[in-house]
């Protein structure tokens, strides 16, 4: 008898555990189940009026190696691109100006001395009580900590809110006050232990990767970017992973309202009072909406308890001749206070192909922890207004947008605080019980397209281990 999976969530992370499903031996019958009426999650692509626009993330990072290598498996290798080579500059806001990001950062910690210490970005004294980082004791407790205490620990407070907070904090649009560096930046903590210094083992591991590959860089040369797209977008991988699916395996617009027990197997009860009979189910929906469906009230309340923040994405298409200053550069970032906004890109100067060549193509982002606009309730209008002010505020006039879009992603953004990896053990344990099924995606081990990649594998070779085999 041929067994059925069922995966419930048809984000990255249900598309790839569904496309390796149906990949390798013993190959079972899969049904991928998505409650909204499309699929890819937080990944949206579209083309309007010559614009290409990645409503959510319009990148991975190279250095996990499984988003390049998922993309080259499904005949990607060719549509691979990297940043344009003059979109080097990262812009902060400082003092309600756009002040240029010292060079030699990783991670928000500085492996050059000399850009950190003509940068205006942090005082004097906060310069002074960076270099503590270079004679520090490391850590000896291994317990979990916040990203704040942990940075300020080796750098200090201040730098830790001037310079971590709108870095690390701003890939997860959450407050680094509560974030868990185990969970979100565990290789910080590994270089900590390994080195002492961060400054010195960041440079250390620089180092070594360029000697790896061949490419040490001159002296005051700039090491490649470590991020990755695709010429059309990142929607690009979602249609070459649904399109190695079988047709029936996709239903899109229902909804898991439970999954029970039933012997060695399980029944999965959608909406409309349909049922399947599983073998398995891999849950790769948000953790929240996961926790509803449970047959289990302790993973339930585990995964019920894992914080999420809402953001929405505005784009805003500008003919370049309005535009008061070049956009010379990837964009920026926002400390907390210094703008209505986390972060902008300058789309068209970081990517090639994005927009037309007498246009540039922006987008900023709303809400996160420090939201000062409710991004769920506030119209379009409202979030577009405040966008173009907050723009036109860093970066002079831009004039009338020929084009404006606004992607809204509610409750879609988790929040690993400190605890997180403890939470996860304690259901990871519980799960061991219940035989046939599993989670992955972005809630549990990792944000990023190559995580929630690496998380589907994972799962997809235990379950062909434990229940397939």
């Amino acid at each position: 008898m041929t067994r059925h999976v069922v995966v419930v969530g048809a984000g990255i992370t249900g598309l790839t555990a569904a496309y390796l499903l149906t990949r390798g031996e013993p190959r079972p019958r899969v049904t991928l189940i998505e409650r909204q009426g499309r699929v890819g999650g937080n990944i949206e692509t579209e083309r309007r009026d010559g614009f290409l626009l990645d409503g959510g993330p319009d990148s991975f990072l190279s250095t996990k190696r499984e988003g390049a290598e998922l993309c080259r498996e499904l005949g990607l290798g060719d549509h691979l691109i990297v940043p344009r080579p003059e979109a080097k500059k990262v812009y902060m806001v400082h003092r309600g100006r756009l002040e240029p990001m010292p060079g030699g950062l990783a991670l928000a910690i500085p492996t050059k001395i000399g850009p950190m210490l003509s940068t205006p970005l942090v005082s004097f004294p906060g310069k002074l009580r960076m270099l503590g980082d270079l004679v520090l004791p490391r850590r000896r407790d291994a317990g979990d900590e916040s990203i704040e205490d942990f940075i300020a620990r080796r750098f200090g407070r201040e730098a830790a809110k001037s310079l971590a907070a709108p870095l690390l904090g701003g890939i997860y649009a959450g407050d680094i006050g509560e974030l868990s560096i185990l969970s979100t930046f565990p290789q910080l903590v590994e270089v900590e232990k390994k080195h002492g210094s961060l400054a010195k083992g960041l440079l250390a591991l620089q180092l070594a990767r360029q000697k790896q590959n061949g490419s040490a860089p001159k002296k005051g040369g700039d090491a490649p970017s470590p991020f990755m797209s695709l010429t059309g977008g990142m929607g690009e991988l979602v249609a070459a992973l649904l399109a190695c699916l079988p047709p029936d395996a996709l239903w899109l617009g229902r909804s898991v309202e439970r999954v029970e027990p039933a012997g060695n197997s399980y029944r999965v009860r959608l909406d409309g009072d349909q049922v399947l009979d599983a073998d398995a189910v891999i849950f790769a929906s948000p953790a929240h909406a996961t926790a509803k469906m449970l047959p289990d009230d302790r993973v339930a309340g585990e995964l019920g308890a894992i914080p999420y923040l809402s953001t929405a994405t505005v784009f805003f298409a500008f003919p370049r001749a309005g535009l008061e200053r070049p956009l010379d550069g990837v964009g920026f970032v926002a400390p907390k206070g210094e703008a209505e906004l986390i972060a902008g890109t300058w789309v068209s100067s970081k990517w090639d192909g994005r927009a037309p060549d007498d246009h540039v193509l922006m987008r900023a982002f709303l809400g996160g922890a420090r939201a000062k606009v409710d991004v769920a309730k506030a119209s379009d209008e409202q979030l577009a207004s405040v966008a173009q002010r907050a723009l036109e505020q860093l970066m002079g006039r831009l004039g009338a947008p020929s084009l404006t879009r606004i992607f809204r992603y509610i409750d879609a953004n988790p929040q690993p605080i400190v605890g997180h990896g403890a939470r996860m053990q304690r259901v990871e344990a519980r799960l061991r019980e219940l035989p046939g099924l599993y989670l992955a995606g972005a809630a549990y081990d990792g944000v990023g397209i190559p995580d929630c990649v690496r998380q589907a594998r994972s799962v997809v070779d235990r379950l062909r281990r434990e229940r397939l085999g």
